[in-house]
């Protein structure tokens, strides 16, 4: 793919302070960009050093780029997806893809007919962190078995109409998803919330079908305007935890010693990670352990080598249909 093969549908917050950063620290440049109106759109180009501006995306799908990246309104997002995979184009979209599982399957089933590369902004799978984590399950296996879990996303919304299912879809829904990474497909899910309002409440607790259960809060509160997110795993041997992205904490249970007693001694050990603290990050650290420049770079690269993508339009399907069962749960009280 040449360097000037990008293409960026939405020049919002998110895209501007996110994803196109994650392309310059790539050294990839953004050939055209494309908003809702002219005027947004050459200022958002001459900001992101972009030739060229449309102020109607499908414009821009007849321009020479290979792949597209959309930061846009979530309700629309499968039919610009759909537009871009009928142009022939590889996407990279945001979440949510799709408010339904149907409309979820149906542009899953485009991608595989179209034989292009769909790519959902899941973007916690790269989470230096959260990756830590991942790793014990699948890779080194040093704890031994995962056996449950207590998680918490607590982020305000304020907005009007963002009730449960908004809430969950537009927001939380990286943490569903980054439940299914890791435990796999739920199998059964009890619900109960206590929202009001904008004001969302909600606790879960999920069985998996690796055997794995756990709890699951959300907070769309005005306690939580900072943004908070924590995850704890046990294992057989230990246990793990992710605090707030930055901190990854393991504990590995310490190995009884004939004629001890474990609480005479101080043997209790955990090991703590977190990242250099420096100012010669430029301001770029938080895009790495959020796990922007992660999924940017793991989208472009299965772009150009023809492979696989974990969050990909098929799986995402699976996540929009778990945020369906947690819903449907809390209806179920």
């Amino acid at each position: 793919m040449s360097e000037t093969g990008i293409g960026i549908i939405g020049a919002g917050v998110h895209m501007k302070a996110n994803i196109a950063p994650s392309l310059f620290r790539l050294g990839r440049r953004i050939a055209a960009v494309a908003t809702a109106h002219p005027e947004t759109a050459q200022a958002a180009a001459n900001q992101l050093h972009a030739p060229k501006y449309f102020g109607d995306y499908r414009k821009m799908l007849e321009a020479p780029i290979d792949v597209v990246f959309i930061a846009t309104r979530g309700e629309d997002h499968a039919r610009i997806v759909s537009d871009c995979l009928a142009a022939g184009k590889h996407v990279f979209v945001d979440k949510p893809l799709g408010l339904t599982e149907p409309q979820a399957r149906a542009v899953a089933e485009q991608a595989d007919k179209a034989q292009r590369r769909v790519a959902v902004g899941f973007m916690k799978r790269y989470a230096p962190a959260y990756v830590r984590l991942k790793e014990l399950m699948t890779g080194s296996r040093e704890l031994g078995k995962a056996w449950s879990f207590r998680a918490m996303f607590a982020i305000t919304s304020g907005r009007e109409g963002w009730v449960d299912e908004k809430y969950l879809k537009f927001g939380a829904i990286h943490y569903v998803d980054l439940l299914r990474h890791y435990f796999g497909e739920p199998v059964e899910v009890l619900g109960l919330c206590n929202s009001e309002g904008v004001k969302v409440d909600e606790a879960y607790v999920l069985r998996f079908d690796s055997g794995v259960v756990g709890s699951l809060f959300l907070a769309g509160l005005p306690a939580w305007r900072r943004h908070y997110e924590e995850i704890t795993v046990t294992f057989e041997d230990g246990f793990a935890q992710v605090d707030n992205i930055a901190k990854f904490v393991m504990h590995r249970e310490a190995q009884s010693r004939v004629g001890v007693i474990r609480w005479q001694e101080v043997d209790e050990r955990d090991e703590v990670f977190t990242s250099v603290g420096t100012s010669s990050s430029g301001g770029w650290k938080e895009l790495y352990l959020n796990g922007y420049v992660g999924e940017v770079e793991a989208f472009l690269k299965a772009v150009e080598q023809n492979a696989d993508i974990s969050n990909s339009a098929t799986d995402n399907i699976r996540t929009v249909k778990m945020c369906d069962s947690m819903l449907e749960a809390l209806k179920t009280r």
